[in-house]
């Protein structure tokens, strides 16, 4: 039964197998239905500890999320990050306990590596420990952002003269020839090749269909890329060529889509007797050709379909890509030329 204390508030008390609860209320009343609700079960349910996560078990819950909804290359990324963390975080380690000091001592262990791998390491962590926020409750704290950047040195992407590509695609097979056409005429990345089918391809249009992932895991998203007159052609053969397999650029020893052709470039640019560069260097060729031959900015930022909205995806909407600068543009440069096959303007239209 409550009872009034000194003070005017009214206190109600509760024993249940032995044990006791008291709580003051304003009123009377208040008091006599605290008392009237108590329970064992009720004390069992809110004396219970909280089931507690430890870091190695919401790493795989975070990398199983990840491989479901990513590329396997964020994947990969991801999953050496946490392997990094493991090596100074106990994999039992409850998660709610981990603090920005534990933060630091992950982040200073990786900087002993380099500024960038550290900064790299800071990002995955932290979009990791975001994610955690919203499925398991984590503390508001992101002990990993909570870390400031370390310094690193910016390296420079080697893009390659424009006389090292025309190289390389001299001695290419004509197979690789338009590949590597493909890649210079379109700045596309080396996925985007790789996934591409004839559906892609608008010959009558003049356009092709380039798709990449989305940021955020939400799936593909794709882009129409004007297409010039040297890789129509160029296309237009490989169809003939590739008669019955759905994909432009397929394994020629199995007809499967390439996964990685890691050897194409460094055997190519060493057979060339150039430095070597990759698939992303071309991509960045085709920007710097685009911004040389007068293209605006925006319209070059387009064409590379940059995820950033500061960029690619709303100049794409107010100003557009321009074909006949592309056309202008890669029409000039030496190695464009394809002489077709005769039936080919049949061919590609069917």
């Amino acid at each position: 039964m409550p009872y009034q204390m000194p003070n005017g508030k009214w206190r109600g008390t509760r024993m249940i197998q032995g044990r006791v609860r008291t709580k003051s209320f304003p009123t009377k009343a208040e008091a006599k239905k605290w008392e009237a609700e108590q329970n064992a079960e009720r004390w069992e349910v809110e004396t219970s500890p909280t089931p507690t996560v430890c870091w190695l078990d919401f790493a795989t819950s975070y990398l199983r999320m990840v491989e479901e909804r990513f590329s396997r290359k964020t994947w990969q990324e991801k999953k050496h990050s946490f392997r990094l963390s493991l090596q100074v975080l106990p994999p039992d380690m409850n998660i709610e306990h981990i603090t920005p000091r534990h933060g630091l001592d992950v982040l200073r262990r990786v900087a002993l590596t380099s500024g960038n791998a550290a900064n790299k390491t800071r990002k995955n962590l932290a979009a990791a420990w975001t994610w955690g926020q919203r499925y398991y409750g984590l503390p508001p704290v992101n002990p990993f952002l909570s870390v400031e950047r370390f310094p690193a040195d910016q390296t420079p992407r080697y893009v390659p003269p424009e006389e090292d590509f025309w190289k390389v695609y001299e001695i290419a097979d004509s197979v690789d020839k338009a590949f590597l056409l493909f890649l210079l005429h379109t700045a596309a990345r080396r996925a985007e090749a790789f996934r591409l089918t004839w559906e892609d391809v608008d010959f009558s249009g003049r356009k092709i269909r380039l798709g990449t992932r989305k940021t955020g895991g939400r799936g593909m998203e794709y882009a129409w890329i004007p297409m010039t007159t040297a890789l129509r052609d160029a296309l237009g053969e490989m169809k003939i060529r590739n008669r019955g397999n759905p994909l432009v650029f397929s394994n020629r020893h199995n007809g499967a889509q390439y996964t990685a052709r890691q050897h194409m470039m460094p055997e190519l640019c060493k057979a060339a007797g150039v430095k070597p560069f990759g698939f992303h260097a071309i991509r960045h060729l085709s920007a710097t050709i685009l911004a040389y031959e007068g293209m605006d900015i925006p319209s070059v930022q387009a064409v590379l379909r940059h995820k950033n909205p500061n960029t690619t995806a709303r100049y794409i909407k107010s100003l557009g890509v321009q074909p006949d600068k592309i056309e202008a543009a890669f029409a000039k440069k030496k190695g464009a030329k394809v002489v077709p096959f005769a039936p080919l303007e049949k061919a590609i239209c069917t």
